[in-house]
């Protein structure tokens, strides 16, 4: 045989005996990378987490319900302000005389209830006096009817002239005549007394008026409702605000929140009150802590877009890769560093893991 032969074939019994041992090592890297893929997807589904989360806060647009000249103004932009601060004012003067004049609205409307009380009193006492008057009046037709009746029958048998009983009869038809004269003008003092409604529902017009007035007066001093930050503020004093103009906005700080995307196949696993550990990008190095308070219950798709009474919207591609959608969840933080805490900084959360959940 030749040696070169030989030696060929021992160098190929040499590498044939290497071989299980690469397939061993092919095989444990192959099973260690299942296994890792298989704890990361464990891990990702019992503890969601997102990097794309945000800090949030309430915010609280400032304007005034009146209109005006903005005569002060006492913040500044970045100006952190406590619950009842003044804000700024608005030239008061125009509601200063509005309240004036209501005032003074007021002050007849109430004389012209106190003239009307009187004049009541007058018409009582007259409809009273008629009435009177009336008693009196029949009275005196019951007198003559009585004395018509008594002269009657001697005025037929001669005993008395017939002029004294004709006489009788004339004084019983005035008697009558005055009775019913009585009875009108009776009627007519009754209906004369009226009420007072009118006059005092002008004077409780007025009133309200008057408190309205004084209403927008208090308007034009604008104090701050919560504690919070003053941004978005350019404008300087002379500036004339319309009615309800935001003027700028005040971004509460008594609560801070984080609202962080989760996908919808991991949201199974979130609870209301799990500990959630946030990381603010201003200084990743400080976990804050925080609780779920709430999930979204819907995002907008523009899938499922459409214009109210109209036909529906269907694309006519199809993805043949399915996106798992996201909804936010609101996470309450606790007390933390305020310099940590600024309305869209971006953060990183983890549910029910991370630092500040051990």
């Amino acid at each position: 045989m030749d040696p070169g032969i030989r030696t060929l074939t021992v160098q190929r019994i040499s590498v044939t005996g290497k071989k299980p041992i690469g397939i061993v090592i092919a095989v444990v890297c192959v099973g260690v990378a299942v296994l890792f893929g298989v704890h990361v997807s464990h891990e990702d589904s019992t503890h969601p987490s997102s990097d794309s989360g945000s800090i949030d806060a309430e915010m609280v647009h400032v304007a005034s319900t009146v209109g005006g000249r903005l005569k002060e103004l006492d913040v500044s932009v970045n100006q952190h302000v406590h619950k009842g601060d003044v804000l700024y004012r608005l030239d008061s003067e125009p509601y200063e005389l509005t309240v004036r004049q209501a005032q003074a609205n007021l002050d007849l409307a109430s004389a012209e209830v106190e003239n009307q009380t009187r004049l009541l009193s007058i018409k009582t006492s007259n409809a009273a006096t008629a009435d009177d008057q009336v008693v009196r009046a029949q009275t005196n037709r019951d007198l003559a009817a009585r004395t018509v009746q008594r002269l009657q029958p001697l005025a037929g048998k001669s005993y008395i002239p017939w002029q004294q009983y004709d006489q009788a009869r004339v004084a019983l038809h005035d008697a009558e005549v005055s009775l019913a004269q009585s009875r009108n003008q009776s009627a007519a003092a009754t209906t004369a007394i009226g009420d007072l409604k009118s006059s005092i529902a002008a004077r409780d017009a007025s009133q309200a008026a008057l408190d309205h007035a004084r209403y927008e007066l208090r308007q034009t001093t604008v104090i701050a409702p919560v504690d919070g930050y003053v941004t978005s503020l350019r404008v300087k004093p002379g500036e004339v605000l319309a009615p309800s103009q935001v003027l700028f906005t005040l971004i509460a700080d008594d609560e801070w929140y984080a609202t962080a995307n989760i996908r919808e196949i991991n949201l199974g696993a979130v609870q209301i009150g799990d500990c959630v550990t946030v990381h603010s990008m201003i200084d990743r190095r400080t976990p804050l802590r925080g609780h779920v308070e709430s999930i979204g219950w819907g995002v907008l798709s523009a899938d499922s877009a459409g214009i109210a009474r109209s036909l529906p919207i269907v694309p006519r591609q199809m993805d043949w890769v399915h996106v798992a959608q996201r909804f936010p969840v609101r996470i309450r933080l606790e007390k933390a560093n305020p310099l940590l805490l600024r309305l869209g900084a971006t953060a990183t959360v983890e549910i029910r893991h991370g630092a500040a959940c051990p």
